[in-house]
């Protein structure tokens, strides 16, 4: 007569879990700030309006399209999360 085998557990231990969320949150915030700098911050407007026109629209598409791909960042790191609860 045998032991049955043991079913593999494939769960993180919950240290492990909690720390990887944790790190997740860190890294929201951080490109949530990034994104609010680069978008609100007059100064850096002002600093790339000197070079005239043409620097200060590419500034200003340069930097939407680093928002929308930071938002795809957010989202895929939020889905990450919600997996990890199942």
């Amino acid at each position: 007569m045998s032991l049955p085998i043991p079913k593999p557990r494939f769960e993180a231990p919950s240290y492990q879990t909690s720390q990887t969320q944790s790190r997740r949150k860190r890294v929201a915030r951080a490109i949530v700030a990034v994104d609010l700098v680069i978008l609100l911050a007059p100064p850096v407007h002002w600093l790339f309006a000197k070079g005239g026109n043409t620097s200060s629209l590419w500034y200003f598409l340069a930097a939407n399209a680093l928002v929308t791909l930071s938002l795809f960042a957010l989202w895929l790191t939020a889905r990450t999360d919600g997996d990890e609860k199942e």
